[in-house]
């Protein structure tokens, strides 16, 4: 289903590296968790009422929270993808980790919220009455959100996505809450005992722990840090391989965005060198898109010969 989806609206040989097809990745994982998140909070609300149970109804919640999040990202996507202008001259890009954030505090809230209820459902416990329609629509759930995490884990890993890697643990985080909203359901056949607040405590504290992991993972990249040591080695031995070129040094890299680093270098040649033989390796388009080399020449100009 991945893979169709994929390319029906994206395309078999669309290549990640293009933004306009990076763009069209987030549309269609914003659409998709959209639709469904929407059926499953549909029938869960409906589940919940009927069973009693405070396990469904929050998952219910946290789906449309899901859903929210989801629009959060579409938004984000399509925003990102604003050319650049007077006021933002390295384009839009870090939009995406702003929605990435976004949801990650979605996730927190909708962990501290079914914190509080379960907390209430311990003090004053309801009974949870077992039905087997409940029983198929909380299967049903854990599958298409195991299938929604693969997804958004597809389409991040292909576009290297910070916001859909949020998606991935939010997902993760309402499968554990529906499988708790399962088993205390489940157990409610044969005992009277009620387990439902409590599973929901567990649940809770899993997805704050989630949601906190997801804040630390999107304000790293826009407060600035620093850039992987196998984008800086490719970089390096790019600058390398032209001729002239004997060494590169003061490497400066900036993260606007996924797909938007700019580079600065200063890359050393021999004084005997002639100007224009050096000049001339830099006039062309670097196989990276958007990353720029600004060359500072090192060795005194005036003593390199002039053709």
């Amino acid at each position: 289903m991945t893979e169709l989806l994929i390319r029906l609206f994206v395309g078999k040989n669309a290549s990640a590296d293009d933004p306009r097809t990076r763009t069209s990745y987030g549309v269609l994982s914003g659409f998709v968790g959209i639709a469904v998140n929407v059926i499953l909070t549909a029938a869960k609300f409906a589940v919940g009422s009927l069973t009693g149970s405070i396990s469904i109804t929050a998952d219910a919640i946290n789906n449309l929270s899901d859903a929210g999040s989801s629009v959060v990202t579409l938004v984000g996507f399509k925003m990102a993808k604003k050319p650049a202008d007077r006021e933002h001259p390295y384009g839009h890009g870090r939009i995406e980790y702003i929605s990435a954030l976004i949801v990650s505090f979605l996730v927190l809230l909708m962990g501290v919220e079914l914190l509080k209820s379960s907390v209430e459902k311990i003090k004053a416990p309801d009974t949870v009455t077992y039905s087997t329609a409940a029983l198929a629509v909380l299967i049903i759930s854990i599958l298409f959100k195991l299938w929604l995490a693969y997804f958004n884990y597809s389409v991040g890993k292909r576009i290297d996505s910070t916001a859909n890697k949020a998606v991935v643990a939010d997902s993760l985080s309402d499968t554990a809450a529906t499988a708790a909203a399962l088993i205390s359901l489940i157990i409610s056949k044969f005992s009277s005992v009620p387990v439902d607040g409590w599973f929901g405590l567990v649940v809770s504290g899993f997805i704050i722990y989630s949601g906190i992991g997801i804040i630390k993972d999107t304000v790293s990249p826009l407060l600035g840090q620093p850039p992987k040591k196998e984008f800086v080695k490719q970089i390096e031995d790019e600058i390398l391989s032209y001729p002239n070129i004997v060494g590169v040094h003061d490497l400066i890299i900036h993260d606007y965005g996924p797909g938007r680093q700019f580079a600065s270098a200063h890359a050393e040649v021999p004084s005997s060198a002639a100007f224009w033989v050096v000049a001339s390796a830099f006039a062309v388009v670097l196989p990276w898109r958007c990353v720029s080399c600004a060359v500072a020449m090192w060795k005194q100009l005036c003593h390199w010969p002039v053709p």
